[in-house]
């Protein structure tokens, strides 16, 4: 049974309470990226007048409102599929759901991505409609709430992480192919191909319309790409390597060997090598644990007429008692395997189901195939 992954460490920050099982947590850098989005929406062509400072500061407020209920559909689609929320944080870049994921599925992946999304659509369809009950401040407010879920909703759902969409992405390329590196490395491409878009969109295009950059759509659109493309990129990286590790097993890294009592004779090594097509022996002990191992071709030293005669001490090295890891090991599997041993030896024991040795592995080896 796959072991829960441990808990996250609680992020620091203003705790507003819990709901559905998970801390709300607001950290201080989200109350100065209110009084920027108050300044920035309350600014208008008189300047940053006071009715203004008022109307962009209800209007930051919704916005994050809004993230929240963002987070919190996420966080209730994760319930529905039985996973334990831990937090929800909100953030000067926006906020984020923490729970833990152990063994996730496809469709789990897709459906609590695509939450978020959908709730800021909902709520912006929700607010505008409100919104034509009323007149004044309050309609103004209502209807920018509502474009504002409409705009978080659209770019959220682009098709490329670290945004939801890119998961989405992952999770239907995840599903058809059964591969979950795959579906992340599609995610990150699409990460990558947003983030340049963005760049585009902002400064590229108007430019080639032959008019001016908006300085503050630039601004954005720097930001953005600052964000998203490294993000990415890490994604890319980090599912090439992960994706390379499940196509590695243990067994698939070691030289063939064949196990054989201690107090045999070289001659019997040799022949019993030759048998099983073995390039390794495995020296066992007393006991039947792997004691040594030694390369057939060491054997060549000792003279054809005293192999009969000879002890496997003569060419046996020892090998650190318990260095043995299962032939099928893949992935994190193999890498959990492999880690106790680091720095202890420089070859491990490859074993079969039944736990025979079957094969040496050298650990550069295998530390070279899981890097």
């Amino acid at each position: 049974m796959d072991r829960p992954p441990p808990r996250t460490r609680a992020t620091r920050g203003i705790r507003l309470g819990s709901v559905l099982g998970a801390r709300i947590v607001l950290t201080p850098s989200t109350l100065v990226m209110a009084l920027i989005l108050a300044a920035f929406y309350g600014t208008g062509e008189d300047g940053l007048t006071q009715r203004g400072f008022a109307l962009g500061l209800a209007v930051a407020i919704l916005l994050f409102v809004s993230v929240f209920v963002h987070e919190l559909a996420h966080t209730a689609a994760a319930r529905a599929f039985g996973r334990e929320v831990e937090e929800i944080v909100l953030t000067f870049f926006g906020g984020h759901t923490q729970f833990r994921s152990a063994d996730p599925k496809p469709l789990e992946t897709g459906v609590i991505a695509a939450a978020g999304p959908f709730a800021n659509a909902a709520l912006g369809g929700i607010a505008i409609v409100v919104a034509n009950s009323f007149e004044g401040t309050a309609a103004e407010v209502l209807w920018y709430a509502g474009l504002l879920n409409f705009i978080l909703a659209a770019f959220n759902a682009l098709p490329g992480s670290p945004l939801d969409g890119g998961r989405v992405v992952n999770a239907i390329v995840w599903g058809a192919s059964g591969d979950r590196w795959k579906g992340h490395r599609w995610a990150a491409q699409g990460g990558r191909i947003v983030a340049v878009a963005v760049v585009v969109l902002a400064v590229g295009w108007p430019l080639l319309q032959g008019r001016g950059v908006d300085l503050i759509s630039a601004v954005w659109a720097m930001f953005l790409f600052s964000v998203i493309w490294p993000a990415s990129s890490a994604e890319l990286r980090a599912a090439t390597v992960l994706g390379r590790r499940e196509q590695v097993t243990a067994l698939s890294l070691a030289v063939p060997a064949v196990a054989i009592p201690f107090d045999s004779t070289v001659t019997e090594a040799r022949e019993l090598a030759a048998a099983a097509g073995a390039r390794e022996v495995v020296v066992l002990a007393a006991d039947g644990q792997p004691a040594g191992h030694f390369p057939v071709s060491l054997t060549e030293a000792v003279p054809e007429e005293a192999r009969g005669s000879t002890t496997l001490i003569s060419v046996t090295m020892p090998l650190a008692r318990g260095a043995a890891i299962p032939g099928d090991a893949t992935g994190q599997e193999l890498v959990e395997a492999v880690v106790p041993w680091l720095g202890r030896t420089d070859v491990l024991v490859v074993t079969d189901k039944d736990g025979l040795p079957v094969g040496i592995a050298k650990l550069e080896d295998v530390k070279e195939a899981l890097s």
